[in-house]
């Protein structure tokens, strides 16, 4: 595990984190990078805040990970990065990819907000691209408050990094203690039973202004304050403690993992395909739901925890605002109809064994 790598070049957000591998790297305008869709608006914010533009990428049907024969149809001669993400701590199919970077010479960054622990082919996910960037917020593999990571594999990249990371600010008293106060609500407070009125108080504070939401609104001249700061201090100390509990979190999640795999039958729900040689530790465990709107209606009422995200190709944005991150319609396909299928179940350790056989007896029951 990269444990002490994650604590050297700390940022505000994941994204704050990517925009510095980007800057790093020398891309601003006029420069493409390339992404999948089915992702979250964190990746084209960090992309679009350095004057570059997103290049969407369709997934594999059947899967949640970029599809390398759309990636090889759209890239051109200004597509000067590549991010690879690996949705809910999936390996995306890294092979293929890594032989059309290198024949395109075209670097690699791993996107693994949603995985510390996984693994393709034996090797660490964050160890095959030129750098990867983390996140620390609520959902991911290890939750710390409001924070990112950024680990670069390539010398010469990350002397260039270090140099830079001392223009970054520290975002001061008042977010911290916002950060804070979050991550004790987050602590204290939530469970999957609870889920949904967590969510809903979430986004309420979130909108006005009350706590730290995670989506700002992306134009093309006016960027958040995030792109300027480091990680809060409080966050930084909560990242090394909970850092220490990671190996017994990633058995926990990989215990749950294999429960729903063995567990769940429903003739309603399909299977989320996994590359061949993968060791998954699920972030979160996706499914493929027939009649999805349905579904998560009953969970709300039922106090059951189904996540929807990623529920349009750049997630939270509905279908009138995509334009705003250059996204076009019809443009990723299998994204598009995924988008309407997908769901995701609690891995984490606040889901109890109770929790946990709830939530799989619910969907056996689904229609």
């Amino acid at each position: 595990m990269q444990d002490n790598r994650l604590l050297a070049l700390t940022y505000f957000r994941g994204r704050v984190s990517l925009y510095a591998i980007l800057k790093s790297l020398m891309i601003g305008k006029g420069d493409q990078v390339a992404m999948q869709a089915f992702t979250c608006i964190a990746v084209p914010e960090a992309v679009i805040a350095t004057g570059a533009m997103p290049l969407y990428i369709d997934i594999t049907r059947g899967s949640v990970t970029m599809d390398v024969k759309d990636l090889e149809r759209k890239i051109t001669s200004n597509t000067k990065a590549i991010i690879i993400q690996h949705t809910f701590g999936i390996p995306t199919e890294i092979s293929n990819i890594l032989r059309v970077a290198l024949l395109k010479r075209i670097p690699i960054i791993e996107d693994c907000c949603h995985t510390l622990a996984s693994e393709y082919k034996g090797q660490l996910l964050g160890t095959f691209g030129i750098a990867s960037f983390y996140s620390f917020e609520w959902g991911k593999p290890l939750t710390a408050g409001i924070g990112g990571s950024a680990i670069i594999n390539d010398v010469h990249l990350e002397e260039k990094i270090k140099l830079e990371y001392h223009n970054f600010t520290n975002p001061g008293f008042i977010k911290d203690a916002k950060i804070s106060m979050q991550y004790m609500a987050y602590n204290y407070f939530y469970k999957p039973s609870v889920y949904w009125i967590v969510k809903s108080l979430f986004h309420a504070f979130g909108k006005i202004g009350f706590i730290e939401g995670n989506y700002n609104e992306v134009s093309d001249t006016n960027f958040a304050d995030d792109f300027h700061m480091t990680m809060a201090k409080s966050v930084q100390k909560r990242l090394k403690r909970n850092l220490a509990a990671l190996p017994e979190e990633t058995m926990f999640r990989i215990k749950n993992g294999i429960i729903y795999d063995k567990e769940i039958n429903s003739p309603m729900l399909g299977k989320v395909h996994v590359p061949d040689d993968s060791k998954v530790v699920y972030a979160r465990y996706p499914l493929f739901a027939q009649h999805k709107n349905e579904l998560i209606k009953k969970a709300r009422k039922n106090k059951v925890e189904i996540s929807d995200w990623y529920n349009t190709p750049v997630h939270p944005l509905e279908k009138m605002n995509w334009k705003s991150v250059c996204y076009q319609e019809g443009s990723c396909p299998v994204v598009e109809q995924s988008s309407e299928e997908i769901i995701s179940l609690p891995t984490h350790q606040k889901t109890s064994e109770f929790e946990l056989f709830r939530i799989i007896d619910f969907l056996n029951s689904f229609g």
